[in-house]
């Protein structure tokens, strides 16, 4: 009987050295965002809204490292409603956090929403954008950049620098 009472403390033990390992150097980190169209941005020469981030074109970078939570609380200060979608970062046990119609609903003109998510075991370099109609085409996306932690290697030398390089279609039409 005291056998089973000493396995059932190991056991205990051990749950509690993996649930804590798993959020281990993790960080919290808060973004706050304010989307809005300005039209003094034109990349095409003409007067077409760009959807901006805080006022910039391309939207600011989200740098990371892997397992950190990430808080985006965004405010909508268009005219319709805002989805936004992170892609390539895996939405484990949150999928209502994707930002895409039908996980989400909308976020309205004039309020907000905060996204929450784990970059968990990931590495590398993916993007964010606005996920409703053809937002994308008017801007609001931007780079995600999860680096690693520094106990785990990478099997090649470390870059001199490093970039980000975002590739958008603009047209001469409004995207609405």
């Amino acid at each position: 009987m005291a056998f089973l009472g000493q396995l059932r403390g190991w056991i205990l033990g051990a749950a509690l050295v993996a649930i804590l390992s798993t959020t281990a150097g993790a960080i919290n980190i808060f973004l706050e965002w304010h989307v809005a169209f300005d039209t003094t941005a034109k990349p095409l020469t003409l007067d077409q809204p760009v959807i901006t981030i805080n006022g910039k074109f391309p939207g600011p970078l989200i740098n990371v490292t892997t397992n950190d939570f990430v808080h985006v609380n965004v405010y909508n200060d268009l005219d319709e409603p805002l989805l936004f979608t992170w892609n390539g970062i895996q939405q484990r046990l949150n999928s209502w956090q994707d930002g895409v119609s039908g996980t989400n609903c909308p976020i309205l003109p004039g309020t907000n929403w905060t996204y929450v998510f784990q970059t968990k075991d990931q590495i590398g370099t993916f993007f964010y954008f606005p996920s409703i109609n053809f937002q994308k085409a008017a801007g609001g996306y931007g780079a995600i950049r999860i680096n690693n932690r520094v106990v785990i290697s990478v099997p090649f030398p470390k870059p001199e620098a490093e970039y980000d390089l975002l590739i958008g279609d603009w047209y001469y039409d409004s995207y609405k």
